[in-house]
C-alpha cells in the first residue's frame, strides 16, 4: 500500500506525529517518496546551530524547533537517531526508530573512532564547497550544513553515554553493508544496503514502518 492511500481507518488508528531526523550534514531530502506520504511525518531539518557541544543539547534544539510532544513518535537516521534517543530521555516517546543508528558510541565503526579527533583539523568548508559542485542530493545536502555543527556533532557523538532512557525500546532497521555504524546482532529490518538505507531503501523502510505503527505501543 502507497502511504498516501492510506485509508482514513488506518490513519485514525496512528493518529500521532511521527518527527524524522536527518543524518549528520543531511536534511529532510534525505527522506523522499514515499516518505513525506508516512501518516503523520513531519520532516525536520536540523536547526540553526547555536554551539551546542552534546547530543543531550542538540536533542534539547530540536524539541523546541520541532515542538516535539510527550506521545510522539521519533525516528531518526545515524546522528538523528542518536538525537531522537536523547529526545526519548526528555519526552515520553510512543516510539523510537533508529535507521542506521546507534545505542551506543561503542557500535560505530572502529576506525572513525579513532579518526574522530581529527574532526578539528578537517576542512569541511572546503569540502562544502567541493561537494555542493556535484549534482547528487547527499553531496548538496552536505554542501549546506554548517561546518562548526559538523565538528561539534563529530565530538559529541564520542561523549555520548549512549541510551539510557526508561521509554520505548528502539525499532532498529539497519543496512547489512552498513561500513560506518555495523548493523547490530539482532535489527528488526536487516536490508541489503548500506549506511543510507533511508534514502536507498525509503520503500522498504516506510513499508515495514507502516505495519509498525498501529500497533506501536500508546
Amino acid at each position: 500500500m502507497n502511504p498516501s492511500d492510506a485509508s482514513p481507518e488506518y490513519r485514525s488508528k496512528v493518529a500521532t506525529q511521527v518527527f524524522i531526523l536527518p543524518g549528520m550534514g543531511g536534511d529532510h531530502l534525505m527522506y523522499p517518496d514515499p516518505w513525506p506520504g508516512l501518516p503523520g511525518a513531519v520532516l525536520l531539518d536540523w536547526p540553526a546551530y547555536r554551539e551546542e557541544d552534546s547530543l543531550e543539547a542538540m536533542a534539547v534544539s530540536v524539541i523546541e524547533a520541532a515542538d516535539i510532544p510527550d506521545g510522539a513518535v521519533v525516528i531518526g537516521s545515524s546522528l538523528g537517531g542518536m538525537v531522537a534517543c536523547e529526545i526519548a530521555r526528555l519526552r515520553k516517546l510512543r516510539g523510537l526508530v533508529l535507521l542506521g543508528s546507534a545505542e551506543q558510541p561503542g557500535e560505530v565503526s572502529r576506525l572513525l573512532r579513532v579518526l574522530h579527533p581529527l574532526a578539528d583539523y578537517t576542512p569541511f568548508e572546503f569540502l562544502q564547497a567541493a561537494s555542493g559542485k556535484l549534482p547528487h542530493d547527499l553531496t548538496q545536502m552536505f554542501a549546506r550544513s554548517e561546518a562548526p555543527f559538523i565538528r561539534a556533532m563529530c565530538r559529541a557523538i564520542f561523549r555520548w553515554p549512549g541510551f539510557s532512557a526508561p521509554g520505548p525500546v528502539p525499532l532498529r532497521i539497519h543496512g547489512r553493508h552498513d561500513h560506518i555504524i555495523p548493523p547490530p546482532d539482532d535489527p528488526d529490518l536487516l536490508l541489503d544496503g548500506g549506511h543510507l538505507i533511508a534514502m536507498t531503501h525509503a520503500r522498504e523502510c516506510v513499508g515495514f514502518l507502516q505495519g509498525w505503527l498501529p500497533s506501536c505501543p500508546s
